[in-house]
């Protein structure tokens, strides 16, 4: 925010050139005039004339002035930002001046308020330089000024007074020290500095009194400066619905008006003040209630990077709402989406194109959802490449995984699945398989999570930019760390919650965008796995995590030492001939079989034989998984009770046999 009070100094008459030509010609008459303002103050100090002199403070207003003036000039915001900081620099490099200016005001610590008209001005000067200069903003910040002005605005905070509904104080000051912090902290990154100094509990003060209640060109400045310095861990806090209004007319006067600002603000200023306040959830919905979008979308519509970045982080912002995301994608009227999509495709700044995309992945699970826009989606996130499709998991969701595998080969996909646990060459054989491949499942669990070899697997893919699709496969895990961080923003494929038939279509819809289907053989993917009953229930690493390594209950890795080759294949033909025909079992012959064990009936008439076969194979090659499964399966709190049918089963799981009489 800045004050413009123009000087009477003539200006150059105006001449019919080009309109470089007049840009140019502005750019000098407002350079030649803050430097004669400039000497004038300089020949005053020269004298040993004190700042409150007249033969001082009067150039040095024209000065404060004239550089805010040059904010509503009909420059671009990017010239009006270049030639403000070259003349800020200039003022700066006047000796001690800015140095005076600040003990200047310091002398009166003691007074506070009011203050004097002479120190109005050394003010003004601070809020509009602190629109160009970040010196100037980092010489304030480190001077003993930001705590005296925090002391100002308590001062006349208590002072004020009313007469007849009336204060008895202008509101000038206020908008002063309020517009400086948040020049301060919008045009040069000195928040930190700007908290610590006090003036959060200030502003609060004032935006809960009375005293600011009826002026919004006072109270939107305030707003303006607590909405900088609030975080997450602050009560949240909400402008009032007239704040909102008259940021959203603010926004769309200033893009209409050729000097690009409204009441001494600019449009991207206030869309920012509404993106602050888009930070607390509590405020998302209610901001696109009070119609924010529209203006929003104008904004970032304009041509200059800082209004397109501007609006494009407050969209980012409101867009963490699941109901305002329905209302982005749904809004024909200012068409949210068609504006995103256009800034990612063809804005000049690569820094909105990335922002905007950013907004676009928060999106994704609507936009997939949406006939208009998914084709847009994949127009945009990636073209269809050639390659297989590589399923990254982790062998306890593997069941589930088998499934998804067979119905996206039918569906004439290659597929790459570790079926057979990779021996030798490990990350050869991972690497090539990443490499290789267009698109890459992967399977969110918490076994995944907590596995290196999966996170190897994940990183590796999104270091190579892989494209990438999460499955929620796991029912008790919700993403969290680096797992949850890497698939932000990506739409997840609900296989735990949603119908298998439902998620599976919807998957290969989406695979169908992303890859191209396989010409040949795709029965079993990439590379040719026979896949045996045997290996279709045992649960197997997809990255060469070795079977004997898996969480225990507090996600730590308890390992065992792992079987030789010739040990391994022993227990094979020992176990796989009886458990395959033990899981064949109908459900009256595993009744006779649970009797026959003495097992609880009621505990176990839910569970198949098939069932009854995985916790033997769970507890051949992992001892502490199954130990910690089979000790909940009693269902009691009795911890000697659950020991006890923990050993029962234990000890029946040596009986997987049938009896020529029960076959």
């Amino acid at each position: 925010m800045f004050s413009t009070k123009p000087s009477g100094r003539k200006s150059p008459s105006k001449k019919k050139t080009s309109i470089e030509d007049k840009k140019m010609t502005l750019q000098n008459r407002i350079t030649v005039k803050i430097n004669g303002c400039l000497s004038d103050v300089r020949e005053g100090r020269s004298k040993g004339k004190s700042l409150d002199s007249p033969e001082v403070c009067e150039p040095l207003r024209e000065l404060a002035n004239e550089i805010g003036f040059i904010m509503s000039q009909e420059l671009k915001l990017s010239e009006k930002f270049e030639l403000g900081d070259k003349l800020c620099t200039d003022v700066l490099k006047e000796e001690t001046l800015v140095d005076d200016m600040i003990d200047f005001c310091l002398q009166n610590i003691n007074k506070l308020s009011p203050i004097s008209s002479e120190e109005e001005v050394t003010w003004t000067f601070f809020m509009n330089g602190t629109i160009f200069s970040s010196d100037l903003s980092r010489k304030l910040s480190k001077s003993k000024l930001l705590e005296y002005g925090k002391d100002i605005l308590e001062a006349t905070h208590d002072s004020y007074m009313y007469v007849n509904g009336k204060s008895t104080i202008h509101g000038s000051i206020l908008e002063l020290i309020a517009a400086t912090t948040h020049n301060m902290c919008t045009f040069c990154d000195v928040t930190s500095d700007v908290r610590a100094a006090g003036y959060l509990p200030v502003y609060l003060k004032y935006l809960e009194s009375d005293i600011v209640k009826n002026d919004l060109l006072v109270r939107v400045p305030i707003l303006a400066a607590a909405s900088d310095i609030m975080n997450e861990h602050d009560a949240s806090m909400a402008g009032s619905r007239d704040d909102v209004e008259y940021m959203i007319c603010g926004i769309e006067e200033a893009i209409r008006c050729v000097s690009g600002q409204y009441d001494g603000w600019f449009a991207f200023e206030l869309a920012k003040i509404i993106g602050n306040l888009a930070i607390f959830d509590s405020n998302k919905k209610l901001l696109v209630e009070y119609g924010v979008l529209e203006p929003l979308i104008k904004l970032a519509q304009q041509s200059e990077e800082i209004e397109q970045i501007t609006a494009a982080k407050v969209l980012a912002h409101l867009a963490f709402d699941d109901d305002n995301k329905k209302t982005f994608v749904s809004d024909t009227q200012t068409d949210v989406v068609t504006t995103l999509f256009d800034l990612a495709r063809s804005s000049r700044y690569p820094d909105v194109r990335e922002s905007a995309k950013g907004v676009l992945w928060t999106l994704s699970e609507q936009l997939h959802s949406s006939t208009k826009y998914a084709d847009l989606v994949q127009e945009l996130f990636g073209k269809k490449t050639k390659g297989h499709v590589m399923i990254s998991y982790s062998r306890e969701q593997r069941p589930l995984l088998l499934r998804i595998k067979q119905a996206i080969t039918e569906a004439g996909f290659s597929v790459w699945m570790d079926i057979e646990q990779m021996r030798e060459n490990v990350y050869d054989r991972m690497a090539e398989a990443i490499q290789e491949a267009s698109v890459v499942l992967i399977s969110m669990s918490y076994s995944y999570q907590r596995s290196e070899y999966c996170r190897r697997e994940a990183a590796y893919a999104s270091s190579l930019k892989r494209a990438r699709i999460p499955l929620l496969v796991d029912p008790g895990y919700t993403a969290e760390g680096w797992l949850a961080l890497m698939t932000a923003g990506d739409y997840h494929y609900d296989f735990v919650r949603k119908p298998f038939e439902t998620k599976i279509v919807e998957l290969i819809k989406e695979l169908e965008r992303r890859c191209v289907k396989s010409q040949g053989d795709t029965t079993d993917g990439i590379i040719k796995q026979e896949v045996s009953p045997q290996q279709s229930s045992q649960a197997v690493s997809s990255h060469g995590l070795p079977s004997y390594n898996v969480p225990s209950a507090h996600g730590q890795i308890h390992s065992s030492p792992p079987p030789t080759h010739t040990e391994e294949s022993a227990q094979s033909k020992k176990h796989s001939k009886r458990w395959k025909k033990f899981s064949k079992l109908n459900q009256e012959e595993f009744m006779v079989w649970l009797e026959k064990q003495n097992l609880p009936r009621d505990i176990f008439e839910s569970y198949r034989a098939k069932d009854i076969v995985f916790f033997a194979q769970m507890k051949e090659e992992s001892p502490d998984n199954y130990y910690r499964h089979v000790m909940k399966l009693s269902k009691t709190k009795n911890k000697v009770e659950a020991f006890k049918m923990a050993a029962d089963f234990t000890k029946s799981l040596e009986h997987l046999k049938i009896t020529k009489e029960e076959s």
